[in-house]
Order: structure tokens, then C-alpha cells, then sequence
């Protein structure tokens, strides 16, 4: 058992840490003028112009990944009479009827210009096509390029090029009537291990958008995002604001407790973050551009409220491992200010999560209301103890199976910590009772 002690005591340095419970202000100014990259650890922040990049080009060597900025009055109309070889041959007639594309607000890697691949060739990446042989992704697709809006607005035609096997994306862009002349380039090099590199139309050149050296973690931003429209039941695109995540980062929703609850049991919380793989239940460490994204906020019908009980959990890759860290939203004060609250501590470190039994123990379903079942998927279950989340023993059942039904009809309705006791070791896990 003395891996298991060890694991608690690290929680419990994490826990009595409650000095490093943190609150940060995130200004996004008057409008959503500025998105602002933010890391959790530190609480660092780094501010860019919303509107101070139009096209971004993944910094994946092995993706092909072309996202616009809409929030900048930017989207792409994929040209419907020829490939790119009608550059010199541009005709708009029509262009407002052409299909329109939006980035995906789940998947980074798939922006607007990756949403019409031809499903029948799986090197057919909608822009280009992906050559095996010499890995590069070579342009067959032609856009016209709208920025801004109204008297504001300018057209561009775009031909992608080629994305090259280092990562450099080159490609040709220019007024409507413009011959074909020098490409283009978005250098790999000076994307300063950011998750993209971006370009800007107006200023002809790349720019950098991204905190230094890729330290971030979750980008405050404004975006279009598929949401219910107003007084309707169809859903459309609109512009949001919410937070994007980083590429790779793991965040798990933990909705129904409150902060305290989390930071008094943080070892059941993430143990029950790393065992939930439901595609239904979704709660679970994932990643996804959008993980966090706006719905932790709603109108009232006055001013913005934060969803209460709402919290989130990350899972923060480091050189010895692996920190988890809780967050939870404060305020939201709208476009006004564009000011936002939130509330951060670090739970604890992965060695002592690693220090737990190999063995996966499993509780389902959760939430529960009669029966709640608790399996050990490679040893036999000796023991079950339920606990109340102020550490207070609630029942014990003796037991001699790696599948056991525990009785909870008449637990009050709250969350609690079943402790299993098997034949390797001991695991805890989170449920609660409804």
C-alpha cells in the first residue's frame, strides 16, 4: 500500500496549497478588440489585434490545416469554374452564390479551406492534394478572398501553391484583376513554435500573433461558432467570444460541484477525469479547439452570468510529467469592456496519479440514482468503502469479484468517494448521487 500513500501525500501538499489559489483579469478591450493567449500556470498574457491577421497555416508538418479569421470579416468563396490554373482568367460573376466555408470550431485541422475534400482520394486534402513521394502538398483550388465589410470590404483572389515538406506554405494572392506574379511565402521558421503562422492582407507580409515561444495555453478570442439562433429553432453561424485551446491540451469539464469540492478531493476528480472515455458523457480529459469554449457564460436578458458549478480541469504536459490544474470562470462583462474573471489552482503533480495501481477501476453510470456499479478491469475487488467528500466513512461492503453492484438508493443526493480494494492495491474514484 505505499504507493497509495505516497499519492495522497503529494494531493495533500497540492490541497493545503489554498494560498496559490489565484484570480486573473483577462482584458479583451471595448469590443473584443484583442485576443489574448494565456498561461495557466503562470498566468502570463500576451495580447494581439483581433483584426491583425487574416489567414493562419497549421505549423503541423504532418497537417495541411488552413483556418481564416472570421472574426475579421474574413471568409473564402471556393472558385467554382476551373482549379488554380484560371488565375489570370478570375470571373466573379456570381461569386455571392458560391459555396462559403467556415472554419471548425472542434477540430483545429480542419479550417474553411479543409472542408471540401474529395472523400473518393484519401491524399485530397480540399485545397491541395497531399504527393507521398516527395510530401508536399500541392494546390488545386482557387478562392476569392473577402476582408471586412461594407464600404470597408476589399476582394482578393487566392491560389494556394504548395504547402512544402518543411512546413512553408507558398502561395499568390491579389486584386481581382492581377496577372500572376511572385508567390507568396509563410515561413515555418518564424513561427516561433507557435500552433500556426499567420499572414495579413493588407500589410502584405507575415506576422506574429501567437505569446513567444508557443507559451500558452488557452487563447481569449472572438470566432464563429455554430449556435441557436435568436427567437428560432434553426442553428447558424455566428460570431462568439470564448476561448480556444491550445493543440494537444487535455481539459476536462467537472460541471455539478462547486471549486471547494474539487480542491478537497482533487485526486478523485482527476481519477474520475482520466476513467470517463464516454463519447456521451464527454466530461472526461479530451482535447479540442473549443473545449472550453462560450457556454460557460449566458445572457440573462441585462448582462452576462456565469454558469454556475462549471469548472474545468487541465492537464498541463511539463519536463518531468504531468500537472493538473483547476479553473473555474468568475465574471464576464460583455463587449463593453471585454473584461473577464477567473479563478485557477493547481491540484497536483502526474507522479503522484502514475504512483496509483496499474489497474483501471471503472464506476458507472455516473451520476447515479439506485445502483452504482464499480469494476476493476484486471484484479478482484475485496472491499468497497463510500465516503462523503469531507473524507467521513458513509458505508463498507466486503466483497470477492472484479465486478461489484453497490445499493445507493437511499445516499441523499450529493457527491461522493468509493474507495475499491482489490487484489493489487486500492483506487478512489468520484461519483455523484441524483
Amino acid at each position: 500500500m505505499k504507493h497509495i500513500l505516497l499519492a495522497a501525500s503529494v494531493f495533500l501538499f497540492a490541497g493545503n496549497a489554498f494560498s496559490q489559489r489565484v484570480i486573473d483579469t483577462i482584458n479583451m478591450e471595448p469590443g473584443y478588440a484583442k485576443q489574448v493567449f494565456y498561461q495557466i500556470q503562470t498566468g502570463s498574457k500576451h495580447s494581439s489585434g483581433m483584426t491583425q491577421w487574416h489567414i493562419a497555416h497549421t505549423t503541423l508538418q504532418m497537417d495541411n490545416a488552413i483556418r481564416l479569421n472570421h472574426a475579421a470579416g474574413v471568409f473564402a468563396y471556393l472558385y467554382p469554374k476551373g482549379n488554380n490554373s484560371s488565375y489570370n482568367n478570375f470571373d466573379t460573376t456570381g461569386w455571392k452564390t458560391w459555396n462559403m466555408p467556415y472554419n471548425d470550431m472542434k477540430d483545429e485541422a480542419l479550417g474553411a479551406l479543409n472542408k471540401q475534400k474529395n472523400l473518393g482520394n484519401q491524399w485530397d486534402f480540399s485545397w491541395g492534394v497531399y504527393d507521398p513521394t516527395s510530401h508536399v502538398v500541392k494546390g488545386d483550388s482557387l478562392y476569392l478572398i473577402k476582408v471586412g465589410s461594407g464600404a470597408n470590404t476589399k476582394l482578393y483572389k487566392f491560389m494556394p501553391i504548395k504547402q512544402d515538406k518543411n512546413g512553408d506554405f507558398i502561395f499568390e494572392f491579389g486584386p481581382l484583376d492581377a496577372q500572376s506574379g511572385s508567390p507568396d511565402t509563410i515561413k515555418q521558421s518564424q513561427a516561433d513554435k507557435g500552433t500556426f503562422k499567420y499572414y495579413n492582407f493588407t500589410l502584405d507580409r507575415q506576422v506574429a500573433i501567437e505569446a513567444a515561444g508557443g507559451n500558452w495555453h488557452l487563447n481569449f478570442a472572438r470566432y464563429y461558432d455554430l449556435v441557436p439562433a435568436p427567437g428560432t429553432n434553426d442553428s447558424g453561424m455566428y460570431p462568439v467570444s470564448g476561448v480556444e485551446s491550445k493543440r494537444g491540451l487535455k481539459i476536462a469539464l467537472v460541471n455539478g460541484v462547486t471549486f471547494d469540492d474539487i480542491i478537497a478531493a482533487p485526486q478523485a476528480f482527476i481519477d474520475i477525469a482520466n476513467a470517463d472515455t464516454s463519447i456521451a458523457a464527454g466530461h472526461g480529459f479530451k482535447v479540442g479547439l473549443t473545449r472550453v469554449g462560450s457556454d460557460w457564460r449566458f445572457f440573462n436578458g441585462s448582462s452576462f452570468v456565469v454558469v454556475p458549478r462549471k469548472n474545468y480541469i487541465a492537464a498541463i504536459t511539463n519536463a518531468t510529467g504531468t500537472e493538473y490544474w483547476a479553473l473555474r470562470f468568475l465574471s464576464f462583462s460583455g463587449q463593453s469592456t471585454g473584461r473577464l474573471t477567473l479563478e485557477r489552482t493547481k491540484l497536483g503533480e502526474l507522479a503522484s496519479v502514475n504512483s496509483l495501481d496499474a489497474n483501471t477501476l471503472s464506476v458507472f453510470p455516473n451520476p447515479a440514482s439506485d445502483l452504482l456499479w464499480v469494476r476493476a478491469n484486471t484484479s478482484t475487488i475485496q472491499q468497497i468503502t463510500l465516503y462523503s467528500l469531507t473524507g467521513t466513512v458513509v458505508n463498507r461492503f466486503t466483497c470477492n469479484d472484479n465486478l461489484v453492484s453497490i445499493p445507493i438508493e437511499n445516499l441523499p443526493q450529493g457527491q461522493y468517494i468509493v474507495e475499491a480494494q482489490h487484489s493489487t492495491g486500492s483506487q478512489r474514484s468520484m461519483f455523484i448521487k441524483h
